[in-house]
């Protein structure tokens, strides 16, 4: 008898230590495709780097499917009365809210100091870019008047808002020029000048200093 009580205490020692070491994946894709209801698109990561930022932003968030999906209908629900003046659009441009299907989108979730969630959406209409461009990292765009535009949705307060429409770059003959614009690039380290030309230059480290090792320069 005691020879068993002392193998079940065992057995339960080892799965509440088990239980104990094992850890849970903290480790999630970056970028998620989505589909639904006349829209297909990919969400980014709140730890996804942009290059651009919201009214009173406090925060990122990563935009679930059930987010994605109210943002959108809150988004097709009103795009026609947001773009009622059809700012770059009417001609060889597209009515934005006449083709909506002809779009696909990327998704960057942002909060504000009032805990708001924000979906900032964007809106690409170009039959040369592939799927895997499209989920390689957030596209910024010249050119292309009604073919490419973004707005933002506060899934919050319920209110779409913040349309912009990209304007046409035309050149010398009139043709519409589409650029996808370069990220924005962050400063490198600074180089001092040394007093003495014969010595070489040396790289200043910039930020917080951690520790001795830091302050020691080659």
């Amino acid at each position: 008898m005691k020879r068993l009580l002392l193998v079940l205490v065992i057995m339960l020692f080892g799965t509440v230590a088990g239980a104990q070491e094992y850890v849970e994946p903290t480790e999630k894709w970056k970028v998620a495709e989505v589909w639904g209801n006349n829209y297909h698109g990919w969400t980014f990561h709140q730890d996804w780097e942009v290059d651009f930022t919201v009214e009173n932003q406090d925060g990122r968030f990563t935009p679930s499917d059930e987010e994605i999906a109210d943002a959108e209908y809150l988004i097709q629900k009103r795009i026609a009365y947001v773009n009622r003046d059809h700012y770059n659009q009417g001609g060889m441009c597209p009515i934005i809210d006449e083709h909506m299907r002809k779009y696909r989108r990327q998704y960057v979730g942002f909060t504000n100091d009032r805990g708001d969630h924000i979906i900032w959406a964007n809106f690409l209409w170009d039959d040369n870019l592939t799927d895997e461009r499209l989920a390689s990292d957030v596209l910024l765009t010249k050119g292309g008047c009604g073919h490419f535009w973004h707005l933002k949705c506060n899934l919050t307060t319920r209110k779409v808002y913040g349309l912009e429409v990209n304007a046409s770059n035309t050149d010398e003959n009139g043709d519409d020029i589409i650029q996808y614009l370069p990220r924005a690039k962050k400063p490198g380290p600074r180089i001092s000048k040394p007093k003495d030309r014969g010595k070489k230059q040396k790289v200043r480290k910039t930020g917080i200093i951690h520790g001795p090792e830091d302050k020691v320069f080659n």
